[in-house]
């Protein structure tokens, strides 16, 4: 009685949750029980382990749920305060974790750990700028490139989405980090403490529990019991706003660079038909098979064409003859003209070529000097 009694209180506390906790037969269908072999062990993990078998470990199933339980709570309020970064780079996690992310709106890496994610965070993020912007430029053809020069842009933007992909538009720092496998990613680990980062982590037999906020005892390299867990992860940051405005801004990403790649092709498709009519005609005006009115029309249109030519060529020289003034010409207040001085920005168009973002980023430029440098640029 009183273990059915247990069993009825443990199923009313889950129903007073946002989220369902697996049973113990989904735990034991997925392995999480199956730890290391005894001789691989650390001594830290003996409050966790219920036996050994075989020379294996077996995980205590009934600690791991009541503390993915509470886990489970601390990381709705982490994805209800900001965003959560999943980290799972081996190769049984990789797939799993990616997938789960851009479902649930969580940021990831699933290559490798790039040094300096949160401790050099700001330089990191100037990095994911630049491919955002280099991923539009593609989109919109690069014609003003040779092909060698839009072959090395294609090759660096495929490079650096390997890396940076899971963690496009993270605009600050994760309010919570979680590890698929501590061993693996102790350079994670290492950066998330000394930023005060919380990390919840799936610990293994042979793993350190004391370096983690949040340790789960579980088998960290089946693939069925990573994939248990990093989908009850999605679950729960997935109801969070947070999580559905990454999707978004995803999605609205993607959006942008389809319609800007299809009025590239229209554009281009349009520009070769007109080449091809304009030969044709000219073809049958050199084999006489035109008549004069026809001639005539020809002739207006190639001189309008050639027309249009200058007046677009008269208006780059205008437009270069702008861009090439020098910063002083502006007549910017003293502080901000010496703050772009010192951020080597020498001419207008160096000064036009950034974002109203990466202008804040110099430093000495504020709100109102911004203001003040796009009313003299114009």
């Amino acid at each position: 009685m009183a273990e059915v009694k247990k069993e009825a209180s443990k199923k009313a506390e889950t129903k007073n949750k946002s989220f369902q906790l697996p049973e113990i037969i989904d735990f034991l269908k997925a392995g999480v029980h199956f730890g290391h072999k005894k001789s691989a062990w650390n001594p830290r993990m003996e409050k966790y382990i219920y036996e050994v078998r075989n020379g294996i470990h077996i995980i205590d199933l009934v600690q791991t749920r009541e503390i993915l339980g509470d886990v489970l709570e601390q990381l709705e309020k982490y994805s209800n305060n900001g965003n959560i970064l999943i980290v799972g780079t081996k190769g049984q996690a990789a797939s799993v974790v990616e997938k789960v992310a851009e479902e649930k709106g969580l940021f990831y890496i699933n290559r490798r750990w790039m040094g300096g994610l949160f401790t050099n965070f700001d330089v990191i993020k100037k990095s994911v700028h630049s491919l955002i912007k280099m991923e539009e430029q593609l989109a919109n053809g690069l014609e003003d490139l040779v092909k060698k020069e839009r072959l090395l842009i294609k090759r660096d933007i495929s490079r650096l989405n390997r890396i940076y992909k899971g963690i496009k538009f993270m605009e600050k720092l994760p309010e919570a980090v979680i590890v698929i496998d501590s061993q693996v990613e102790k350079n994670a680990i290492k950066e998330a403490k000394r930023m005060g980062i919380p990390i919840i982590a799936l610990i293994d037999t042979n793993c350190n529990p004391d370096v983690i906020d949040y340790p789960i005892p579980a088998n960290d390299d089946s693939i069925k019991s990573i994939s248990l867990f990093v989908n009850i992860f999605g679950e729960v940051v997935g109801k969070s706003k947070k999580s559905l405005s990454v999707i978004s801004l995803r999605r609205d990403h993607e959006a942008k660079l389809a319609k800007m790649k299809k009025e590239y092709e229209e554009e281009k498709e349009r520009r070769e038909r007109m080449e091809q009519q304009e030969r044709e005609r000219m073809k049958a005006l050199r084999e006489g098979k035109v008549d004069a009115k026809k001639v005539g029309s020809v002739v207006r249109v190639v001189k309008k064409e050639k027309n249009i030519e200058d007046e677009v060529k008269e208006a780059e020289k205008v437009k270069e003859s702008a861009d090439s003034k020098s910063i002083e010409e502006l007549k910017l207040s003293t502080r901000t003209e010496n703050a772009l001085k010192d951020a080597k920005i020498k001419t207008v168009g160096e000064l036009k070529k950034l974002s109203e973002e990466e202008m804040k980023d110099i430093k000495g430029v504020g709100a109102k000097s911004v203001e003040e440098i796009q009313k003299a640029i114009k």
